[in-house]
């Protein structure tokens, strides 16, 4: 017997084997598969609805900001980062500044103005902390560069992409990280590689090269690192994460393409790691989040397209902080949604 993959599928198939049937069985069948259905049916969320948590139990804490200009507001927030002491920094990008916020989400300052002179921005599309949480570095794909400031938004420096094996806008990167080293990590999507940089802007070396194979790219995104220095990136075009050790060598890859648990979209943007090395990975199109353990196995996942609790609208970036809150860039509802999981 076909089960559909929606209820009115399951319930016309259930239905027509019950018409094929004896009149005893029937009554028996009957009482049967109508308990079975509403217990696996309409409790077993993953099954048939687009909103689900499975796995571990998902808390909702509280909403960051509203749409808006004012301080603790945003229009279409890309990215956001939590240095160690939970502060938390939101690129604010339709606003074209980054904003600043305490642990207990009470705002502290912002930055930015449009523009291409120092400490403005022009497409700014990601944010990140140093792992001691003294620097700030900054990603703007109009503007081409990446900037450092101090944890206070004071500036510090800035560097464009030249002399990287590439002409400067031919490359196009989107996310930033940086090691306990001070090496900075960048995800040029356009060069399908890793750019690797001292944190004054010096030029390293490159990562990768495109392809399918291992340690290939199709427009790398997302970027974060653990612990240990071992960096997580999503391969969007081809569907998987593919991680690296401290020595940017290739170590493993998950994912295939598709909308089931273990599948992504090409729009897995945002990637972070938790203290307990568990790997989140954002899935714009879907506005949902997956969770695995640091080897790729599934552990959970939730989300579905709204504006409630816990459901998010074309989503970008995550982080998570030290005491298990998970931040989430609710993009496209111009908000931060403040999670946490309760094993």
């Amino acid at each position: 017997m076909y089960l559909g993959n929606t209820k009115q599928d399951i319930y016309f198939s259930i239905t027509n084997f019950y018409y094929s049937m004896s009149k005893v069985k029937k009554i028996i069948s009957y009482l049967v598969i109508l308990t079975l259905f509403e217990i696996f049916i309409f409790q077993n969320t993953w099954c048939c609805t687009d909103a689900y948590s499975q796995g571990t139990e998902l808390k909702y804490r509280k909403q960051l900001g509203t749409k808006g200009i004012e301080n603790e507001q945003f229009t279409f927030p890309h990215s956001l980062t939590v240095d160690h002491f939970g502060n938390i920094y939101v690129g604010d990008t339709g606003n074209k500044r980054v904003q600043k916020f305490a642990p207990n989400g009470t705002f502290l300052t912002s930055w930015g103005s449009e523009g291409s002179n120092d400490g403005q921005f022009l497409g700014l599309h990601d944010v990140t902390v140093d792992p001691e949480g003294k620097f700030v570095y900054t990603v703007e794909l109009k503007n081409h560069r990446v900037q450092k400031f101090y944890s206070n938004g004071s500036f510090i420096t800035k560097w464009g992409y030249n002399n990287t094996g590439g002409r400067d806008l031919l490359r196009s990167p989107h996310q930033i990280a940086v090691n306990s080293l001070g090496n900075v990590y960048l995800t040029d999507s356009n060069g399908n590689q890793i750019l690797k940089f001292y944190d004054n802007g010096t030029f390293i070396e490159t990562i990768g090269s495109k392809g399918m194979s291992s340690g290939e790219f199709n427009t790398p995104h997302g970027i974060a690192i653990d612990a240990s220095n071992n960096i997580y990136v999503t391969d969007i075009k081809n569907f998987r994460v593919q991680v690296f050790d401290s020595n940017d060598s290739f170590v493993r890859q998950w994912g295939t393409f598709g909308t089931g648990r273990d599948q992504f979209s090409e729009t897995v943007l945002g990637i972070a790691i938790d203290i307990n090395n568990r790997v989140y990975v954002v899935d714009k199109i879907n506005s949902r989040v997956q969770m695995f353990d640091n080897t790729g196995n599934y552990l959970s996942g939730w989300g579905s397209d709204g504006n409630g609790p816990q459901q998010l609208h074309k989503p970008e970036d995550i982080a998570v902080n030290n005491k298990g809150d998970i931040y989430i860039t609710d993009t496209r509802n111009s908000r931060i949604q403040i999670l946490q999981l309760v094993d």
